[in-house]
Parts: C-alpha cells; sequence; structure tokens
C-alpha cells in the first residue's frame, strides 16, 4: 500500500469517519475535506489533515469538483475516495480525476455511466438475458402513450438517480400526467437528468443484493446477499446479511446475475447489484450502484473482509485480495440506520446539537457524531449505524433489541424508536416482510403507540433517578436512599395519571403500581443510564431533565415523566387535553431549511389542511399546511431563504 501513501476522501460524515478508520489501518495519511457547518465533525477530527472547502452552498463545497481536485493535488494526495453520494457516481468527476493524473477510487466514467441511467442499465443488462421489469421510457408523451398497455399500480421513476428521489406509485392512470410533471422537476433538481421511465408496481417483494468487487480486468467475486425490505419511501432503514428470506437455489442465480454483469463490464472495484424478488422467488434487475453501499458493514460482519480495503488495493493496481472459494459466510448481521428523523411527526427533519452519547457494548457504531456535534439542514439525515453480528439471526435480532434500548443520543430526534418497533414486532422476527411491510404499518395509528406495559419500569426509573441516586456531599441518608417503607408517589407518565407505593427499603426496593408489586435490584447509576433489575428482569434506562419534566428514555423509545412530589417539576397547570383544536393566525417553521415553493399569495383564502410553503430540510421536502381556515395576509419569507426553527412563514386573518 505504499504506493498510495495519501488519499482525500471527497465526503463527509459517517462514510468519511469509515474510509479515515481504514486507511489509517493501512499506514496510509488522509485529507478531510469539510464545510464551515462541518467544522466540528468527527471526520475532521480524526484526518491526518482538514482543508475547509469555504462556501455556502453545496455545489460550493462538496459538490465543487474542481476545489476538490485542487485540494488534492495541494496537499499531495494522489488518490481520491468518493464514498457514497455526492461525487461517488458522478462520472464528469471521476474522469476529472483521471485527467488530473489522481487515481478514483471507484468504478471507471464508463462503468459509472452505463449502469448510473437506469434505462441505458435495463437495455444493457436484458442483453445478459438477466430479467427486468417491463417499463417504458421517453418523452412524457411517449410514456403516456405506452402506459394505455400497463396494467395499474405503475412505478415512476427519475432515470438518471436513485434514492426514491423522483419515485411515486400511481395507482390511477388519470393521475399519471401530474406525477410525471413532479418526477421530471425532482430529477432535473436532484441529478441533472429529466428522463424518466414507469415500469409495472411489484407490492410483494423483497429487495435483495449482491455485493461485488472486481479488479478492472474482467476478474469478479461476489460477497454473498443483503436483504434490505425494511423500507420507507425507497430508503433502506434496516439490512441483514445473509438474506435467510431466499432460497439457496435462487441465491446462486442471483450471485450468477451479478457477476455476469460485473465481468462483461470489467467492472472495477466495490459495487452493488440489485434485485427485486417476488413472492414466488422470480427476480428483476433493479440497478447497480457503482460504490460503496451505506449497509457494506453487515457484509464485513458475516465475511471477516474489509471492502474499503479492498477498494484501495484494488485501486493501488492489486489484485483481489480474497478468492471466492475462501469467502464463507459466518453468522448473521443486522444493520440499523439511526436518522434525525421524527417517526411520531410524519418524519419531519431534527436537527440540534448532540449534548451527550452512550454507545451500546460489543456492537459496531459507525457515525460521525460527537458531544457538541450539530447537525445541519443542508446534508441528509443519517447519524450512524447500530450494527450487530451474532451466530443466528435470532440472537442477532435479540442484540438488536439490546442494542437500541442501550443507544443514547441526547439532543436530537432520532428513528431509533421506529427501529425498535420494528425489530420487536412479530413480522420481522419471523422474516413475513416486504418492501412494503414498514409503510403499510405506519398507515395504522397504533403502530407507533407506545406499550402500557411500559409504566412500571418507567416509574421505577424514574423513583430510582429522583430519590435512590447518590448524590454529593454523601451523608447517610444519600446512602441509604429516600425511599421510605409505605411512601406514596403521584407520577405522570406522558399526561397519565399513576400512583405508586414503595413498600421496602434495602437490601431491595419494591413499588406496587396499577395492583401489581414489582421488585427492584442490582441498581446500577451512570451518568444518565441506570441499570436495574425488575423481577430479575435487566432494565436499562437513560433519564435527563427537560422543561419541568423527566425525559425517560426505555427501549428506543421516550417517554414524558414528572410528578408534583420533585420540586423542578412542580406544575399547578394541568396540560390542555390533547384533543384541543388549536387555531392560530400563523404558520410557524418547525424545522430548519430552504424555502423552496410558496403555494399560497396574500387575499388567497386558504381551508384547513391547505398546501401552503415547501421546505426542504436533510434532502427531505416537506409541505407545510394551513392549521385552519383562513385568509393570507402577509408571506413573511421568500423562496431561496433559509428558515429557522420558529421562525414565522406566513400570517393569517379571519
Amino acid at each position: 500500500m505504499e504506493t498510495i501513501g495519501k488519499i482525500l476522501i471527497a465526503n463527509r460524515g459517517e462514510i468519511a469517519v469509515r474510509i479515515i478508520r481504514t486507511a489509517q489501518k493501512l499506514g496510509l495519511k488522509t485529507v478531510a475535506i469539510f464545510a464551515d457547518d462541518d467544522r466540528e465533525s468527527l471526520h475532521v477530527a480524526r484526518a491526518d489533515e482538514a482543508i475547509n472547502l469555504k462556501g455556502e452552498t453545496l455545489q460550493e463545497t462538496y459538490l465543487n469538483q474542481q476545489k476538490i481536485i485542487k485540494i488534492a493535488k495541494h496537499t499531495g494526495a494522489k488518490f481520491i475516495h468518493p464514498g457514497y453520494g455526492f461525487l461517488s457516481e458522478k462520472a464528469d468527476f471521476a474522469e476529472k480525476v483521471e485527467q488530473a493524473g489522481l487515481i478514483f477510487i471507484g468504478a471507471t466514467p464508463q462503468q459509472i455511466r452505463l449502469m448510473g441511467e437506469k434505462i441505458q442499465a435495463n437495455q444493457f443488462v436484458k442483453k445478459l438475458q438477466i430479467p427486468v421489469i417491463s417499463s417504458a421510457t421517453g418523452s412524457e408523451n411517449d410514456i403516456l402513450n405506452s402506459a394505455k398497455n400497463f396494467e395499474y399500480p405503475v412505478l415512476v421513476k427519475a432515470s438518471g438517480g436513485g434514492g426514491g428521489k423522483g419515485m411515486e406509485i400511481v395507482y390511477k392512470a388519470e393521475n399519471l400526467p401530474s406525477a410525471l410533471k413532479r418526477a421530471k422537476n425532482k430529477a432535473l433538481k436532484y441529478f441533472a437528468n429529466s428522463d424518466l421511465l414507469i415500469e409495472k408496481y411489484l407490492p410483494q417483494t423483497r429487495h435483495i443484493e449482491v455485493q461485488v468487487v472486481g479488479d478492472g480486468k474482467g476478474n469478479a467475486i461476489h460477497c454473498f446477499e443483503r436483504e434490505c425490505s425494511i423500507q420507507r419511501q425507497y430508503q433502506k432503514l434496516i439490512e441483514e446479511a445473509p438474506a435467510n428470506s431466499i432460497s439457496k437455489k435462487l441465491k446462486e442465480k442471483l450471485y450468477n446475475a451479478a457477476l455476469k454483469i460485473a465481468r462483461s463490464i470489467n467492472y472495477r472495484g466495490a459495487g452493488t447489484v440489485e434485485f427485486l424478488v417476488d413472492e414466488n422467488e422470480n427476480f428483476y434487475f433493479l440497478e447497480m450502484n457503482t460504490r460503496l453501499q451505506v449497509e457494506h458493514p453487515v457484509t464485513e460482519m458475516i465475511t471477516g473482509v474489509d471492502l474499503v480495503e479492498m477498494q484501495l488495493k484494488i485501486a493501488a493496481g492489486e489484485k483481489i485480495p480474497v478468492s471466492q472459494k475462501n469467502l464463507k459466510v459466518h453468522g448473521h448481521s443486522i444493520e440499523m440506520r439511526i436518522c434525525a428523523e421524527d417517526p411520531a411527526s410524519g418524519f419531519l427533519p431534527s436537527t440540534g446539537k448532540i449534548a451527550k452519547i452512550q454507545i451500546p457494548e460489543e456492537v459496531r457504531w459507525d457515525s460521525f457524531l460527537q458531544p457538541g456535534t450539530e447537525l445541519s439542514a443542508a446534508y441528509d439525515s443519517l447519524t450512524g449505524k447500530l450494527i450487530v453480528h451474532e451466530k443466528t439471526r435470532d440472537e442477532a435480532i435479540k442484540k438488536a433489541q439490546k442494542a437500541l434500548s442501550s443507544l443514547f443520543l441526547l439532543g436530537i430526534v432520532t428513528t431509533q424508536e421506529l427501529l425498535a418497533i420494528a425489530v420487536n414486532h412479530p413480522d420481522f422476527k419471523s422474516n413475513s416482510i416486504n418492501t412494503r411491510w414498514l409503510e403499510k404499518n405506519l398507515k395504522n395509528k397504533s403502530f407507533l403507540r407506545k406499550d402500557e406495559t411500559s409504566s412500571v419500569p418507567l416509574a421505577a426509573a424514574y423513583l430510582l433517578h429522583h430519590f435512590q441516586r447518590p448524590v454529593h456531599p454523601i451523608s447517610i441518608w444519600n446512602e441509604s436512599g429516600y425511599l421510605r417503607i409505605f411512601q406514596s408517589f403521584e407520577i405522570f407518565i406522558d399526561n397519565k395519571q399513576h400512583k405508586i407505593n414503595t413498600l421496602r427499603a434495602n437490601p431491595n426496593i419494591e413499588i406496587q403500581l396499577n395492583g401489581t408489586i414489582k421488585t427492584i435490584s442490582n441498581i446500577k447509576f451512570s451518568g444518565s443510564k441506570i441499570d436495574f433489575s425488575l423481577n430479575k428482569k435487566d432494565i436499562t434506562i437513560f433519564i435527563f431533565q427537560n422543561n419541568k419534566k423527566s425525559i425517560i428514555q426505555y427501549d428506543g423509545r421516550y417517554y414524558s415523566v414528572r410528578s408534583n412530589h420533585v420540586l423542578e417539576e412542580v406544575q399547578l397547570n394541568k396540560y390542555r387535553n390533547e384533543g384541543t383544536e388549536i387555531v392560530t393566525d400563523k404558520v410557524i417553521a418547525g424545522l430548519f431549511g430552504k424555502v423552496i415553493d410558496i403555494l399560497v399569495k396574500p387575499g388567497q383564502i386558504l381551508k384547513k389542511g391547505e398546501d401552503v410553503i415547501i421546505i426542504e430540510s436533510m434532502k427531505s421536502e416537506i409541505t407545510i399546511k394551513s392549521p385552519a381556515s383562513a385568509r393570507v395576509k402577509n408571506i413573511q419569507v421568500s423562496k431561496g431563504e433559509t428558515v429557522q426553527d420558529k421562525k414565522t412563514l406566513v400570517e393569517f386573518e379571519f
């Protein structure tokens, strides 16, 4: 690896940290690049050198190809690793890197172009006699004419990109024209390519992908498969390897198809061939990603290989460092994406500053977060990935459940709670899932509803935190704890009242709640974390104070708990009934982001629930709706303006 010497990572966040870790393990020097809002990011701290990109927009910073190449030359970095996202699948960037006399760690520009454009990729793969889904392409009129022969529903896609941008299910023919217009606008915005395609929508499919590695000389291996069927709006949330849901016979067919594609184009580097598999094990080529995938760690966990190390060695001209016959599957791995989104609020992006982090033991945590990291609305919402590995899938699920309950990120709202619900669900445990499973369940309001049985461990943790936790200076009262026999407490959990009695103290504590008696033992305090046993069941809880209440995280869920027995939480006024209708004379931003469209005008009369403004935050478009029927009085923002949380957007009059 001495021929590499130094590499520049043309990316940020979690993947930049991941690449730096392997590069430094191999004795290579690393150069990080960063925008002003990433100055405190972990990838900046970990790299040997860090260069400020200086600029206000992505085009001026992480997407500025000439600036990045200039920095690489200035720092003496001969190799550039693009990570994933940003410039990783931009053929013109790979071309410019090579024209500058540098080495692009990834596929060739020709391979990126061929496989990055869905229409021609499908045509190429079809010639290899690999199944593809029936589709139609061309202008909007061409697609509308072709669609007359399609059975609905159909799926509209942007041809030049992925990640779910521009994808939409259309159930009726009359809705197709408007869906095509929306897809075209998003395709232009995100991929600078307005080409579209439609294809037959398959509702009961699994998303299975095969990891391939090629040396650019016709040699290629596969590193087995991954299942990525837990998705929301085509964004993967949970991935696992291997895919226990499909037969060994089908796996061999997928390996052969993936290798056929890789070898036919003399593929160079690490890449992923993605397939859809229906309930009858028919499979269809979906796309090929000519880069490292977000979910690559599960493959590394079951094979023991380092895919980034493979990329680096192949870029340096070495052979693929492992043979197919020596690759074996060991155990089962699950990855859970922790995204800064609030599932309970329609997956609104969540920005904020990380106050505390506690990582579970015996897991892999790929992230760029550290205490003090402030999330920016300019980037996607992925903050980190929890990866577990065990001998069997059942054991891996149990470890995943424990890991989600033991991860603590104070300062932001994440998908942690949703993931905890998913991995505890009977369907997930029995592998009865498909790509629509999560979204179908999210339509059921009870899916995110909190478990009533949580009240006992929550009450126990609350009492331990406020009345048993050791404090300084130590006294006989501190050491013995404040909980006494026959004490009574009134505690509100998410505004619901509970009466608790403590029955005995030392050596254990007994509490009575809702007619049941539980014994608390083996109590251990560690910062915001409390470990204890409840009737011999091990419990881990995190607790912190916020605005006259305690916030408790239990099993990946957050609960609001308070009591008038705690001085700083005394509240004289009752909480307003959650069903009370809110009438307001203004629309206020509930997140940070950029105004990309204003859908109303002064004087316009609106009905409650009508669309008002579209804000882009963390690469998601959020439509702000009118909270009441009213007339638009003033619009306080303009298109393209960056707005802060709680900023007034529109004023109404009644």
